[in-house]
């Protein structure tokens, strides 16, 4: 084609289509990707805006939570950056496709593509993948759907703790099972022994104490069942704190445990107003004391189980993923050259 002045002009479009094949721009674009993903290493991902405020100051946490950076695997300008470098791997792909004279070309292309397929299953985890941290006791059940998940129910059946001689914790074992339609699974899983059964894959994270009780405000008793170090209101800025200590020392004046086992269980019950304390005191079980007037009961303690329920139908899709590029490695490195006789066409293929 040409312009007025009889000069040659490029094809509209011709100039999109080169640049989205242009291996520099997939190069380009994969650092940009790579330098993203280490900044959402860095920044925890998911809480809420007042935790990056508080964390990394007004600015910068509003700047976070401006680039959508406390999401980051799931805002739209880096699935946009993600879909561009597919379609440049696509099209470098297609360009490759009309040119192979030998297996090693072939090779390079699986290569291309193999990084297309992790790209999309990379994708389907950021959008429908799901995590959930969860606490139990044993005997508790859930219903997995109240967390997003397909319909299944998780009960905790039992749980153990094995100890060095040192009282050092030694392992963490769950019993689970896994019930939803006609299946049922039930299994003990411990750390880094996680339960994979109907997509799910629960990983045994973490173990505490719970505690429960009440305290008597204004006449109304009112119930808590706390994680070990949590609190409850009691008032406007005020706030019942509890500490669960397993075998109390009561010769030692502290709050520190002889042994994590509960040889002589208290609860340490504080009362908490902007952050200060009012009033503290150390209940044995089943045992009612007054803390800044308010009358608290210490009934029960258990243990719970910390677990990380996981579903991410994209971990296949990038074993896919891996698998292609694995063997278009193997072909593009391995492989013989095998050309039609010239050596052009072995330097064509050493420079696919």
């Amino acid at each position: 084609m040409t312009d007025n002045n009889g000069n040659l002009t490029r094809p509209e479009g011709k100039g999109i289509i080169t640049l989205l094949s242009s291996m520099k721009m997939g190069l380009f674009l994969l650092l940009l990707l790579g330098a993203a993903s280490s900044i959402g290493s860095l920044i925890p991902q998911g809480e809420a805006a007042g935790f990056y405020k508080a964390h990394y100051g007004q600015l910068m946490g509003s700047f976070i939570v401006l680039l959508s950076l406390d999401e980051l695997y799931n805002c739209w300008w880096f699935i946009g950056l993600g879909t561009v470098f597919a379609i440049n791997i696509l099209c470098c792909s297609l360009r490759r496709i009309k040119t192979i004279v030998g297996a090693r070309q072939m090779g390079s292309v699986l290569l291309h593509c193999s990084m297309l397929v992790i790209f999309v299953g990379s994708l389907v985890s950021g959008i429908i993948g799901k995590s959930v941290h969860i606490e139990l006791i044993p005997g508790e059940s859930i219903n997995l759907a109240t967390k997003g998940f397909p319909e299944y129910t998780l009960d905790v059946l039992d749980f153990e703790i094995e100890y060095y001689d040192t009282f050092e914790p030694k392992q963490y074992i769950s019993s689970l099972a896994l019930s939803g339609g006609e299946s049922q699974v039930s299994t003990d899983i411990s750390v880094n022994h996680p339960l994979k059964a109907e997509g799910f894959t629960i990983y045994q994270k973490s173990y505490g104490w719970k505690t429960a009780g009440s305290i008597n405000i204004a006449g109304a008793e009112k119930k808590f069942d706390l994680i070990n170090g949590d609190e409850t209101p009691v008032a406007e800025h005020i706030n019942l704190k509890t500490i669960f200590v397993p075998d109390f020392d009561p010769l030692s004046g502290s709050l520190q445990s002889k042994t994590p086992f509960p040889n002589n269980p208290h609860l340490a019950c504080a009362l908490v107003q902007h952050q200060q304390l009012i009033d503290v005191q150390v209940l044995a079980q089943g045992e009612t004391k007054e803390v800044a007037g308010y009358p608290v009961t210490f009934s029960d303690y258990q243990y719970y189980t910390g677990l990380e329920v996981k579903r991410d139908p994209g971990v296949k899709i990038v074993y896919v993923g891996f698998a292609l590029m694995t063997m278009g490695f193997l072909i593009r490195y391995f492989a013989p050259i095998k050309g039609k006789g010239s050596k052009d066409a072995d330097k064509s293929e050493v420079e696919a």
